[in-house]
């Protein structure tokens, strides 16, 4: 009996930790993917891997952990046709940076506010350019083409394909931003329509084989861009799916130029 007591007082101590403990966070896992190419300073590398220094996008996601117990970030990287493909089909639970098109509501969902597409909880906002060789004229207004007998190239999967076919000009289709800066360069496209940030950061590093490429003003589109998460991932986690745009939004405001300054501080 003096033992069976002995051994209860041992335990005390230990049952008195557990019941003062608070209960361990269920985690949650959100897997988001983002393309394989560079969109400086958003994210860097022409690759699969998600690198050490990954881009500014990338580590505003990984934050989102902070903000939210229990959240846990995994992040994979594919051709962007790809990262819309495994959105609709649930195989990602989100994907980034991705502007707003009307056709993409049926694959996904974006941060909403009565009804409308919240631009306050955006990731960032990015601006299209027209590049082309010196003294070409492109007869862009601002608006419309003059002449709309053109052929612009333009990266598969981005919405300003849409956005050219719209305007009334044929648009060729290619894999990267870097592939459409050399058909612009070998005369195959009498322009690219590209995200600035990335067709800029790639004519500052590649001078020597992009040479006498120049940006036409005024832009193209300027655009919110988002995270999107998949219809699944919103569904289960209604409640879960707002905190995470809300702290998008809030990183945003407070990080993101921040977290951009070592990228454009880097020496080209």
């Amino acid at each position: 009996m003096k033992a069976r007591v002995q051994s209860y007082l041992a335990l005390l101590p230990l049952c008195l930790l557990l019941a003062a403990s608070p209960p361990a966070v269920a985690e949650t896992v959100l897997h988001v993917a983002y393309e394989d190419k560079t969109q400086f300073p958003y994210y860097m590398g022409d690759t699969e891997k998600v690198l050490v220094n990954p881009g500014a996008a990338v580590e505003l996601v990984k934050l989102v952990e902070e903000r939210i117990p229990g959240l846990r970030i995994k992040f994979s990287r594919y051709p962007w046709k790809r990262c819309l493909a495994m959105l609709e089909t649930g195989q990602v639970d989100g994907i980034f940076n991705a502007s707003y098109n009307a056709a993409r509501t049926r694959i996904g969902e974006y941060p909403r506010r009565d009804g409308q597409v919240d631009p306050t909880r955006r990731l960032t906002t990015i601006s299209y350019h027209l590049y082309a060789l010196p003294d070409t004229d492109l007869g862009w207004t601002g608006e419309t083409f003059q002449d709309s007998d053109l052929e612009i190239g333009a990266p598969l999967g981005y919405s300003i394909v849409n956005d050219l076919e719209q305007l009334g000009v044929s648009v060729m289709k290619v894999r990267s931003s870097r592939q459409s800066l050399q058909l612009l360069t070998a005369g195959r496209v009498h322009a690219v329509a590209l995200q600035s940030v990335t067709a800029d950061f790639l004519l500052s590093r590649n001078a020597d084989q992009l040479p006498g490429i120049v940006r036409i003003d005024p832009p193209l589109k300027t655009k919110p861009y988002y995270l999107m998460l998949s219809r699944e991932f919103k569904a289960a986690n209604p409640e879960l799916a707002e905190q995470i745009w809300d702290a998008i939004g809030e990183l945003r405001e407070e990080k993101l130029e921040t977290l951009a300054q070592p990228y454009l501080s880097e020496p080209g």
